[in-house]
């Protein structure tokens, strides 16, 4: 169960870091038979990237 919200590109989440400008971008796949979390990428929340893409 993701406690995020749903991310900007389609099929995963992301989860804002307390006191900190960043944001955690992550999927959920099953490995080994049990759901984990895969974290794709960490961003600066200054960051302006469009929906459905990473920022370079």
């Amino acid at each position: 169960m993701a406690t995020g919200r749903p991310g900007r590109v389609t099929g995963t989440y992301e989860k804002p870091l307390a006191r900190l400008p960043y944001i955690i971008a992550y999927e959920l796949r099953p490995i080994a038979g049990r759901e984990s979390i895969v974290i794709l990428r960490v961003l600066h929340t200054s960051r302006d990237w469009p929906p459905e893409e990473w920022p370079n």
